[in-house]
């Protein structure tokens, strides 16, 4: 069941009350930020007609899969001349992200002052457009979190505060099915992983744990036939466990698995998804036997147990190696490969490369503290 503090259109096709939305909102310019391809192929572009009928709309999808400045600042610029008061975004993370950058920089066109206020970091709390977002995808959970990623370079971001929350989210897992199997096998993993994480994560809540739980409750059984047939009932499944597994992490944070992932999606060109798929497994063992002394002071050793045994139980595991293998046997069912190799990671130097790149944060954020040489053992073990 979605929580209901959140205005949230959840049902097939509601994608096409998006007119109606517009003129509830009272606005009368509408920036529509979409994928290149996803928008037409998804259905989502049927609430087109009855959108222009109500505003002016103005689409842009001329922006990377990983968000960048150097694109953010061309859509800057595009709202300044455009002046929406709506700004739509509907695909996947990177279009949410995206939509909520606009709103959170609005105003800022020069690109050394955008640089600087990325950089800065400071929490968004002021916004003056509309926000709504629509997901293509049941994975990213971007329409429920109050963070976006940018890239300046190869350097990451994240940029966060409550202003980033939408206004409306529009949740029809119609559009989710258009995609090939393995951006269904991808999106969805993301979603798992995030709910894993959620529940052992240093900053999670027994709110935030709760929507994890609720997440993989939905998510485990249903993502086998979502990536083989999509099926209605599938997607159902996977659009509401991946907006839980977004409310969880939107208090939670994610852990050390989706930290690596960055690494591995840039050099080696692996979907995110598959990159966070990579080493979860191993964390999943790693944590669920960690001693007492391993874990980081600001969780208790019965709280990290209860985690676990929650995270066990969602797979019906009775040791850390059952639960890893239930999850390896998850992902290569819907033909993820769990193998680094295959993705391109063959050396211990190749390893040492991508623990460089994590982020420290996040690796405080995770359970069990580990050394770099540890870390290193746990993903060449992957």
């Amino acid at each position: 069941m979605l929580p209901a503090d959140r205005n949230i259109r959840f049902s097939d096709h509601a994608i096409l009350e998006t007119a109606q939305l517009a003129e509830e909102l009272g606005v009368a310019r509408v920036l529509l930020v979409c994928g290149k391809h996803a928008f037409v192929a998804s259905g989502a572009a049927e609430c087109l007609p009855e959108l222009v009928r109500v505003a002016a709309v103005r689409r842009w999808s001329d922006f990377r899969a990983n968000t960048d400045v150097v694109d953010l600042i061309d859509g800057l610029r595009l709202v300044e001349e455009f002046q929406p008061d709506l700004i739509l975004g509907v695909g996947g993370g990177s279009a949410m992200d995206m939509a909520k950058l606009l709103c959170a920089y609005q105003g800022i066109t020069d690109e050394d002052r955008l640089h600087e206020a990325i950089r800065d970091g400071a929490p968004v709390t002021d916004r003056r457009l509309k926000l709504v977002l629509s997901p293509t995808t049941s994975g990213s959970g971007s329409e429920a979190t109050h963070f976006a990623v940018v890239y300046i370079g190869d350097q990451k971001y994240s940029i966060a505060g409550p202003a980033m929350l939408p206004d409306i989210v529009v949740l029809d897992p119609a559009l989710t099915t258009s995609a090939t199997p393995y951006q269904r096998a991808t999106s969805g993993i993301d979603a798992v992983a995030q709910a894993v994480e959620s529940l052992w994560s240093v900053g999670g809540t027994e709110a935030s744990r709760g929507f994890a739980q609720q997440a993989l409750a939905e998510l485990i059984p249903a993502l086998p036939d979502f990536v083989k047939t999509g099926s209605a009932e599938s997607a159902r499944q996977m659009a509401l466990g991946s907006h839980l597994a977004g409310r969880a992490i939107d208090v939670s944070k994610t852990t050390a698995a989706h930290a690596l992932s960055y690494g591995i999606t840039k050099t080696y060109g692996l979907p995110h998804g598959h990159a966070v798929a990579l080493t979860l497994g191993g964390f999943i063992a790693a944590h669920a036997d960690a001693t007492d002394d391993r874990l980081q002071t600001a969780i208790s050793p019965q709280q990290h147990r209860d985690a676990m045994a929650k995270i066990l139980a969602a797979w019906g595991a009775d040791s850390a190696r059952e639960a890893r293998d239930g999850f390896h046997k998850l992902a290569e069912g819907i033909g993820l490969s769990m193998d680094l190799v295959q993705a391109g990671v063959t050396t211990r130097q190749q390893v040492a490369e991508l623990v460089s790149k994590v982020n420290l944060e996040r690796l405080g954020n995770n359970p069990v503290r580990f050394t770099r040489e540890q870390l290193e053992d746990l993903v060449f073990r992957s």
